[in-house]
């Protein structure tokens, strides 16, 4: 049984259809990446996966339940079984790393607080942010607000993670902390579907690797697959231009 299985989805913003047709499973514990250029689809796929863009056909089952995306009841179903971070921290500025992680769990959730707390610490030691419980989010480097903002997605205990280009708005130098954090969960068997221009990365971590190309998965395998021996001549097109930057 997959763990999430996308059906025939299409998704259109006015008259320009993002995505088309796409069909894509998850197993319990895999890592799938979504590749492709600018445009090709891969993060208003996330989107509608998580409730927050509505599809215009096809459908998203979770553990074999179908999402109703016309059911506020069922996209809040949905929604605790899976997480999303997004490229942008989206902190809460005014409160400190703790209460970022704890707020949700607490005020969604409505979980005991003293439990909450203490898997939040654990969360941020998982992460290597023990020492910046107290701290806000602008006494942080980006790296570290988004190693923030995933433990804040894991406390609430998802079964899928959703991860849109979480080191794109970081420094460089500042990107390996967080991919080091995203190689943790992965070990650990976390269901993971990411969105990454980091092909190394990509290459090493994913089980299964989609090519998309004008809102439609053009091409799926492998990371030796689709980096050594792609088949689809846009793919192809596409390692060549990436060349390793």
């Amino acid at each position: 049984m997959p763990h999430l299985e996308v059906k025939n989805l299409s998704c259109s913003y006015g008259h320009l259809k993002v995505l088309d047709g796409v069909n894509l499973s998850l197993e319990k514990g895999q890592v799938v990446s979504l590749i492709g250029g600018s445009g090709s689809g891969k993060s208003t796929l996330l989107r509608v996966i998580m409730g927050l863009t509505k599809p215009d056909n096809g459908g998203i089952d979770i553990e074999a339940q179908a999402v109703d995306y016309n059911s506020p009841g069922s996209i809040r179903s949905a929604r605790e079984k899976i997480a999303i971070v997004f490229q942008q921290y989206n902190l809460f500025h005014n409160m400190s790393v703790l209460q970022n992680v704890m707020v949700t769990p607490l005020k969604v959730q409505k979980r005991e607080e003293q439990q909450v707390r203490q898997e939040a610490l654990a969360l941020l030691a998982k992460v290597g942010l023990q020492t910046k419980s107290e701290a806000y989010p602008a006494q942080l480097s980006g790296g570290q607000q988004q190693r923030v903002a995933i433990s804040r997605a894991l406390a609430l205990h998802p079964k899928i993670l959703l991860l849109d280009e979480v080191t794109s708005a970081l420094d460089p130098e500042l990107v390996g902390e967080v991919l080091d954090t995203i190689r943790t969960l992965a070990n650990e068997g976390m269901t993971m579907l990411i969105v990454s221009h980091e092909m190394n990365f990509v290459r090493e971590v994913s089980d299964v690797i989609a090519m998309m190309d004008g809102g439609r998965i053009i091409e799926m395998g492998s990371p030796d697959e689709i980096f050594n021996t792609p088949k689809n001549t846009r793919t192809q097109d596409f390692m060549k231009k990436i060349a390793w930057h």
